[in-house]
C-alpha cells in the first residue's frame, strides 16, 4: 500500500505540473484539433459523392477442376454478360448483391464497371496508368486450392490478386473487401460440404446400420449442398450509397483525426516521460532515489503520471473532432461509432502504447534536450509512416515499413471503429505489448545507468 502511494504521488505530481502549464495546454489540445480540421476541410469533399462505375480489371486464370470453374463466379459477378456467356452452370453461386439506403437491390454491376481481360501484366499495367482502380487477378490454381473432395481433403486456397491504385485511397479498399467476401462465401460453403461429409463418414463407421445405408446408396446419394454456397446462408452485402451515409460514414476527419490525435500524443509522452531527466538535473531524483523508494516505483509513477495524461489528451481530442464533424453536418454524429467498449479498450492500449515511446526515449536519453530530440525524431517519422501528413498508401511498395509506427496501428483501429467495423484485436494487442515491451525495455536501462 505504502508503495502505491508513492506511485500515485509522483503522478499527480507529473500531472499538476502538466495540467497547470497553459502554453502546453494549448500544443496538446488546440493544435491537432486545429491542424486535423484545417486538413479535413482542405481535402475532404463538400457534399456527399457516391462510390459507382468503380473501373475494375478481372483476369480469370483459373484452370478449374472436376468441371467446375470457380473463378467465373468473380467473372459472373463483375462481368456484365458473362454468365450467359460462360457456358458454364454451378451450384457454386454468389448472388452478390448491392442494397442502396432506399433498401432497393440492384446487382454488382452498377457498382462497377468491370472488363474481362486475358494478361495479368496488362491488368496490372491499366492500373499502374489510371484506368483501373483494382485489377482482380484469379491464380490458375483457385479451384482446385479450395474444392473439397475425397481425394482432395485439404482446402488451402490459393490467395486471389488485388492489385490496387495506390493513388485511389477508397475504391481498391471497396474491390477488396468484395473479393474477400466472395470468398468466404465460397470456403464457408466448402468447408459446409467437408464438415457433412466427414460427420456422415464417422458416423458410417460408429453406425454398422448406418453405413449398411450409406454403402448401398451408391449413385442415389446426390446431397445438394447449393444452400451453403448461397444467399440464403450467407448473405453478402455491400451497401451502395454516400460517404457520408447514415451506414458507412466516411469522413476524412476520421483519418487525419485519428492520425494527428496518436502522433500528438507521443509528444506529450516524450515530454512527460522525460521530465525525469529534468528531475535529475535538479536533483529532485537523487532525492526520491536516497528514499526508501525502489526505482521501478518511481518509474511506475512517471508512467502512470504519462499514461494519464496521453489518455486525457487521445479522450478530449476524440470528444473535439466529434464535435466539430457534428458541426459541420448539423447534427450530432458519433464520428467514431458507438462500440463503446471497444473504443475504451483502444484508448487505453493507445496511451499505454505512446507512454511506452516516451519512456524509451527518456531511458536512452543522456539528457532531457537530448531526449526530446530523439523523441520528436521518432515522433514525426511515426507520423509520417501513421499517415499524419499523407496517405500511406502512397508509399507503394514500401508501405510495409508504416506498421512499425504505432500511428498506423492506433489511427487505423479508430478508423475500423468509424467505419463500423470492431475487428481490432490485433491493433489492440499490438499497441499493448510495444508500450509494455519499451516500458520493460526503460526500467532496464534505468536500473543500469549508475548516474540516475
Amino acid at each position: 500500500m505504502e508503495n502505491l502511494r508513492k506511485i500515485w504521488t509522483i503522478a499527480y505530481r507529473e500531472l499538476y505540473s502538466t495540467f497547470t502549464q497553459p502554453s502546453l495546454l494549448a500544443i496538446m489540445f488546440a493544435a491537432p484539433l486545429i491542424v486535423a480540421t484545417i486538413i479535413s476541410l482542405a481535402f475532404g469533399s463538400g457534399g456527399s459523392p457516391t462510390i459507382e462505375n468503380i473501373p475494375v480489371a478481372i483476369v480469370n486464370l483459373d484452370e478449374g477442376a472436376d468441371g467446375l470453374n470457380s473463378g467465373q463466379i468473380f467473372v459472373n459477378a463483375f462481368v456484365p454478360g458473362a454468365a450467359e456467356t460462360s457456358g458454364e452452370v454451378s451450384q457454386q453461386t454468389c448472388d452478390v448483391t448491392v442494397s442502396d439506403t432506399s433498401g432497393a437491390q440492384t446487382s454488382l454491376f452498377d457498382l462497377t464497371d468491370a472488363v474481362l481481360l486475358d494478361d495479368p501484366a496488362e491488368a496490372r499495367a491499366g492500373v499502374d496508368a489510371g484506368d483501373y482502380a483494382a485489377a482482380i487477378i484469379i491464380p490458375a490454381d483457385f479451384t482446385q486450392s479450395t474444392t473439397y473432395s475425397q481425394e482432395h481433403q485439404e482446402i488451402n486456397p490459393t490467395p486471389i490478386e488485388v492489385y490496387g491504385d495506390s493513388g485511389r485511397t477508397i475504391t481498391p479498399g471497396v474491390i477488396h473487401s468484395i473479393v474477400e467476401s466472395i470468398t468466404n462465401r465460397l470456403l464457408t460453403g466448402q468447408i459446409t460440404v467437408a464438415a457433412t461429409i466427414d460427420t456422415m463418414i464417422a458416423r458410417a463407421q460408429a453406425d454398422p446400420i448406418f453405413g449398411l445405408q450409406f454403402a448401398t446408396a451408391g449413385s442415389d446419394f446426390q446431397p445438394n449442398f447449393a444452400c451453403a454456397f448461397t444467399g440464403v446462408m450467407n448473405n453478402i452485402r455491400i451497401e451502395q450509397q454516400s460517404i457520408a451515409g447514415e451506414q458507412v460514414d466516411f469522413n476524412v476527419l476520421v483519418a487525419i483525426g485519428s492520425a494527428q490525435a496518436v502522433f500528438f500524443a507521443l509528444f506529450t509522452a516524450n515530454g512527460g516521460a522525460t521530465s525525469i531527466l529534468e528531475d535529475r538535473r535538479n536533483w529532485t531524483l537523487q532525492r526520491m532515489i536516497v528514499s526508501p523508494t525502489p526505482r521501478v516505483v518511481i518509474l511506475l509513477g512517471k508512467l502512470v503520471g504519462t499514461f494519464t495524461t496521453v489518455l486525457v489528451q487521445l479522450v478530449f481530442l476524440f470528444i473535439g473532432f466529434t464535435i466539430i464533424n457534428s458541426f459541420i453536418e448539423g447534427q450530432l454524429t458519433f464520428l467514431w461509432g458507438t462500440n463503446w467498449i471497444a473504443l475504451i479498450v483502444l484508448l487505453l492500449a493507445t496511451a499505454l502504447a505512446a507512454s511506452g515511446v516516451g519512456m524509451i526515449t527518456a531511458a536512452v536519453g543522456k539528457t532531457a534536450e537530448q531526449a526530446n530530440i530523439i523523441g520528436s525524431i521518432i515522433s514525426i517519422l511515426m507520423g509520417m509512416l501513421g499517415g499524419a501528413f499523407f496517405q500511406v498508401q502512397a508509399l507503394g511498395s514500401f508501405e510495409f515499413i508504416t506498421y512499425f509506427s504505432i500511428v498506423r496501428w492506433g489511427s487505423e483501429a479508430f478508423s475500423k471503429l468509424a467505419a463500423g467495423n470492431g475487428d481490432i484485436g490485433v491493433n489492440v494487442i499490438f499497441l499493448t505489448l510495444i508500450g509494455t515491451l519499451l516500458f520493460a525495455i526503460s526500467l532496464w536501462v534505468f536500473n543500469r545507468r549508475q548516474d540516475i
